[in-house]
């Protein structure tokens, strides 16, 4: 009979493990930045006050909307991996430094 709770701790803990995983993929896929709101592969971040680009931009994004913020600064990381940006709005911030490759990983872009 041991043998028996043994197995269904070891089945309950990969069902947990898989459960995680699942919320962690999820989360880094299909989640929108704090305070933005998404719709299928459009970002929107306009006029929310925002410093700096935001983290967990979903990588299907198409469109992204920074416009109207007060971001200063585009780093070489704040768009890589975005492959399927077609269009980004960054108008109206106060962006005085732009990194070397911040738009490399942008080969689709279409208007910026």
């Amino acid at each position: 009979m041991p043998r028996t709770g043994a197995v269904r701790r070891a089945a309950l803990c990969r069902v947990w493990a898989l459960v995680v995983a699942l919320l962690v993929i999820v989360g880094s896929v299909g989640g929108c930045p704090h305070k933005c709101s998404c719709s299928g592969s459009h970002v929107d971040c306009q006029g929310l006050g925002l410093k700096t680009v935001p983290k967990g931009i979903p990588r299907n994004a198409e469109r992204l909307d920074l416009n109207r913020n007060n971001i200063t600064r585009i780093t070489k990381v704040d768009f890589s991996g975005l492959k399927n940006l077609r269009i980004l709005h960054l108008e109206d911030n106060q962006i005085t430094i732009v990194e070397r490759g911040a738009f490399q990983d942008l080969r689709l872009l279409e208007r910026l």
